[in-house]
C-alpha cells in the first residue's frame, strides 16, 4: 500500500496542542518541535490567567482545553500554578533550543515553566 500524504487539519492540530499542554502542566517540561511553541505559549498564558481568576467561568474555560479525565491537571493548574504565578504578570514559560533532529532536521526545543 502506498503512502498517502495527508494534510494536517485543524482538529488534529488542536488535539496535539491539548495533549502538549496537559503534559506541560503535569511534568513542567516537554521537548517538542519549533512549530508548536508559539501556540503552546499563548494557550499556557491563557490557562494560567484563568487559574489566577479562579471562578466558575474560568474553570469552565480551562476545561475546554483540558480533557475531563485529566482531573490532576486541573487540580495542579488551579492550586499549585495559581499560587506560583500569583504576583507574576506574564512570562510563565521558557524555550531552550536543542540540536536539529537527525531524521528530518527539525529544530527541537525544550519548553518549560518558569519557577
Amino acid at each position: 500500500m502506498s503512502y498517502i500524504n495527508r494534510k494536517k487539519n485543524s482538529s488534529w492540530k488542536k488535539h496535539v496542542l491539548k495533549n502538549l499542554i496537559v503534559d506541560l502542566i503535569l511534568y513542567e517540561k516537554i521537548e517538542t518541535n519549533a512549530s508548536n511553541i508559539k501556540n503552546l505559549a499563548n494557550l499556557l498564558s491563557k490557562l494560567i490567567n484563568w487559574a489566577k481568576k479562579d471562578n466558575l467561568h474560568s474553570r469552565r474555560m480551562a476545561c475546554r482545553y483540558i480533557e475531563k479525565k485529566q482531573k490532576e491537571t486541573i487540580k495542579k493548574l488551579f492550586s499549585e500554578l495559581k499560587e506560583r504565578y500569583k504576583k507574576r504578570e506574564g512570562g510563565y514559560s521558557r524555550a531552550n533550543k536543542l540540536k536539529l533532529r537527525k531524521g528530518d532536521g527539525s529544530l527541537r526545543i525544550i519548553f518549560s515553566l518558569v519557577k
